[in-house]
């Protein structure tokens, strides 16, 4: 019989004693599944995904969602980058023809209009489905802001503006923008389907509201289509590597 007061660690009591913890330890822990360990999906819902939307996220989050033809702020998408987080558009993120036109971005603006222009803007933003409306702002700060959306996410629109001429050189001046105006719906469809422009310039004070209404709709829908190549050509004698 062994003795209690021996100070001999015996090998076999030892390698007991750890077999005995080690299965204590896995009957007590839950065996780890992959359910366990998936990533929660997040969806934001809206059609403007903010930069507190963004803050909310869990930074657990495996996969973010957000609608097809939401509009991300700038400062949302930063934080977004930031955190690590992909936002990835729910359905219609890639394709062709109307479906991919469709899960576009839509915007409607307003700058240096005379009249109710937030008025205005907000009827076609609600005659076209899942559209979204920018703060007014001073007309070159609106067409940074289309330009952005434009080369970020595809975005098309509609601005309207007092000052019909001089929104369109702003606006084509952007790699992103293809702006067309006119003073009569007809022309003005007309230049659109010629240039595949992505934003249409129209002045409120001489366009009636259905007619306004129609065009950001077809705009909204119409496949999308090719640019002229004498639109984005280089031009003759051009030195730089931007276009």
């Amino acid at each position: 019989m062994p003795d209690p007061t021996s100070s001999v660690i015996d090998p076999e009591a030892v390698r007991v004693l750890v077999a005995e913890v080690l299965r204590r330890i896995r009957v007590s822990s839950p065996p780890v599944t992959a359910e366990a360990t998936k990533p929660s999906e997040v969806h934001l819902a809206g059609r403007v995904v903010s930069l507190a939307m963004v803050e909310r996220i869990p930074a657990a989050a495996g996969r973010v969602t957000i609608e097809a033809g939401a509009v991300v702020t700038p400062s949302a998408r930063e934080h977004a980058r930031d955190k690590g987080l992909v936002l990835e558009r729910a359905v219609g993120r890639a394709g062709s023809g109307a479906g991919a036109a469709a899960s576009r971005p839509f915007l409607v603006a307003h700058a240096e209009c005379q009249g109710d222009a937030t008025g205005r803007a907000a009827a076609i933003a609600r005659a076209v489905p899942g559209a979204a409306q920018l703060p007014a702002s001073g007309l070159a700060d609106v067409v940074a802001a289309l330009s952005l959306q434009a080369s970020r996410d595809a975005a098309r629109g509609v601005l309207l503006t007092g000052r019909p001429a001089v929104a369109v050189v702003l606006a084509n001046r952007s790699a992103s923008l293809r702006a067309v105006t006119a003073r009569d719906p007809a022309t003005l469809a007309a230049a659109a389907a010629e240039c595949n422009a992505n934003l249409l310039v129209i002045d409120p004070a001489i366009f009636p509201a259905a007619a306004i209404g129609r065009l950001a709709k077809d705009l909204a829908v119409r496949p999308v289509g090719e640019t002229p190549a004498v639109l984005t050509a280089r031009p003759a004698g051009c030195g730089c590597k931007g276009h």
